[in-house]
């Protein structure tokens, strides 16, 4: 999808699954093409809350933080030679597509695994495990209170990685930010688990034709 200023953009739903539902959220939310975002559709999204008991950061020895940084990084290392193994794949892929496993086949694994032979995927690895990206968090709790479009919840509800919880979460926090406006949330539940449109593709289909049908 290309955004550009001509003024013939055509208006969207985002939709995206764990890492990509947070992009989509974050997308969704961006000021610069939320007015052609119509709808935003959540596969088990991923992404941080906001802790209210978080105290400030003390500025650590930069010693320590060193030599910390060091051992994490070679830990993370040794963790994502192993994990990017097929057989790692596939083990990890039947866990968590715990209804239907059809799908987990080589050519999945393939796709999964391709991606991590990539010369800066180490690196990549390390900042999602060791939540150390640039820039500042964007947390959930934000995202969701600066969203000006509906958001469907499509939860594949046997998530063994981002529990059924974190969608009521995501339900609670809407409800107390968009209380009384026409910027809805609503949820579909999903007899799957971490990829509910792989999984169960029929039921999440239906859910998003059903959820475009009407925001368009």
């Amino acid at each position: 999808i290309v955004f550009n200023e001509r003024g013939d953009t055509k208006d969207v739903v985002l939709a995206g699954n764990s890492l990509g539902g947070y992009t989509a959220m974050y997308a969704s939310s961006d000021d610069r093409i939320k007015k052609h975002v119509k709808g935003c559709v959540l596969l088990n999204s991923a992404g941080r809350f906001r802790d209210p008991e978080e105290q400030p950061k003390q500025t650590p020895n930069p010693i320590i933080q060193s030599i910390s940084a060091s051992i994490q990084r070679m830990v993370i290392a040794a963790s994502f030679i192993y994990t990017k193994q097929p057989a790692r794949i596939e083990q990890i892929l039947r866990n968590v597509y715990p209804v239907n496993n059809q799908n987990v086949d080589d050519e999945l694994v393939k796709s999964i695994q391709t991606p991590s032979l990539d010369p800066n995927a180490a690196e990549v690895f390390y900042r999602v495990i060791a939540k150390n990206g640039s820039g500042p968090q964007a947390y959930v709790d934000d995202i969701l209170k600066s969203l000006t479009c509906p958001v469907l919840l499509c939860w594949g509800e046997q998530d063994p990685w981002i529990k059924s919880v974190t969608a009521d979460r995501m339900e609670m926090m809407h409800a107390q930010y968009h209380e009384g406006t026409d910027v809805y949330m609503k949820r579909i539940s999903i007899a799957a688990g971490h990829c509910p449109h792989d999984e169960n593709p029929d039921d999440v289909n239906s859910a998003i034709l059903e959820f475009a049908k009407e925001v368009f």
